[in-house]
């Protein structure tokens, strides 16, 4: 795999040199969950963000962070002395229609990685060291898609280029794809990292309320309260919600939060606590069973599915992860197939920005 591995001048750090040393005015186009890590990001090296721009039907709040929140018409007097930077993930229409608004430079920045941000995601001097790893991890994978993927994916992160991944992209639903995660009628949901109840909105719609079971997992105090409010407004009464994280142990850990909690993570020198417990655990006080898992915990899903080893082996659930640290590429495929063999290893790249790329484990035979 070493041989498919390219290191070349990184283009995206003479761009944030470029935009940083020019004095010109940035703004974001957009206001989301990825508007949000790419601003984070751009301070972090050094680049002020004069405004952030939506069109009139998306704008629902006033600020991003410290930035007012204007719409396109209003800001569309000065694209042409701005550099406009995309903030939306799937940004390739919104390319074309910027120039047409008038915009000089439209620029999509990629942000390689918002938990250790400015730092590079990744480095093939880290791909040679951990290479039998890998190697293992990308001959694991069922279909020739996602082991081209792989590699493209390992490109994009070390080269912070996305012309890399753009061919692999498969526009879908991020946890419950058609094709690679068809939902039953007797569905049990295991939602590991419930946030504000995202998740369970999401699964509720595309089932059209047609499940068994909902079990919401989020340690957030904050997150927690907007989690039971998502379920109280919806009125789900099949859907339970714990105050608990998943972990490979029971514990009290230290927590980072961060502005919006999108970033939150498990950290030795975070100022709040969170309860952990394992997988295994936390069924088993339940005495519920699961058919489907989705982890997005912020780098903390290896030590979750090490402690779900018996929750894997016996109830053959399909598993969703999102790769969030490096080491994650390799070790939570190996892992999976280690756990339960017959699990079909699925990657995929769900949009255009390289933080959303996905690893999917299913059981056909279920």
């Amino acid at each position: 795999m070493i041989e498919r591995i390219v290191a070349e001048e990184n283009g995206q750090r003479a761009l944030l040199t470029r935009l940083r040393d020019s004095g010109e005015p940035v703004v974001i186009y957009g206001a989301g969950v990825y508007a949000y890590v790419l601003k984070r990001f751009l301070a972090a090296n050094g680049i002020p963000v004069a405004a952030v721009m939506v069109d009139p039907a998306h704008r629902s709040d006033d600020h991003l962070l410290d930035s007012t929140v204007s719409t396109t018409e209003e800001v569309a007097a000065r694209l042409r002395d701005c550099h406009v930077i995309v903030g939306i993930v799937n940004y390739p229409a919104f390319v074309t229609r910027a120039v047409k608004l008038g915009a000089r430079e439209v620029h999509v920045v990629d942000v390689p990685d918002y938990l250790n941000m400015p730092a590079a995601f990744m480095d093939r001097a880290f791909v040679e060291e951990n290479g039998e790893q890998f190697d293992q991890a990308a001959g694991l994978f069922a279909d020739e898609l996602s082991r081209e993927t792989y590699i493209a994916a390992i490109n994009t992160k070390i080269n912070e280029n996305l012309a890399y991944i753009r061919p692999y992209v498969r526009l879908d639903r991020l946890y419950f794809p058609a094709a690679e995660v068809p939902l039953r009628k007797d569905e049990v949901l295991l939602d590991v990292g419930g946030f504000t109840g995202d998740t369970v909105r999401e699964f509720h719609e595309i089932s059209h309320g047609r499940y068994a079971r909902i079990i919401s997992l989020e340690p957030g105090e904050e997150n927690f309260a907007k989690l039971k409010s998502t379920i109280d407004t919806l009125c789900l009464s099949r859907v339970v919600a714990l105050r608990v994280g998943a972990w490979d142990e029971k514990a009290t850990l230290r927590f980072a939060t961060k502005d919006m909690h999108i970033d939150n993570q498990i950290s030795k020198d975070g100022v709040g606590q969170i309860e952990v417990d394992t997988i295994d655990s936390i069924l088993g006080k339940l005495e519920s069973k699961v058919t489907l898992m989705k982890l997005d915990i912020n780098g903390a899903e290896y030590r979750a599915i090490c402690g779900a080893r018996a929750t894997i082996q016996t109830h053959l659930p399909k598993v969703v992860l999102r790769l969030h640290t490096k080491e994650d590429f390799f070790r939570l495929p190996i892992l999976l197939k280690e756990l339960a063999p017959d699990m079909k290893l699925y990657l995929r790249q769900r949009n255009f920005m390289s933080m959303m790329l996905v690893l999917y484990g299913v059981f056909h035979s279920v």
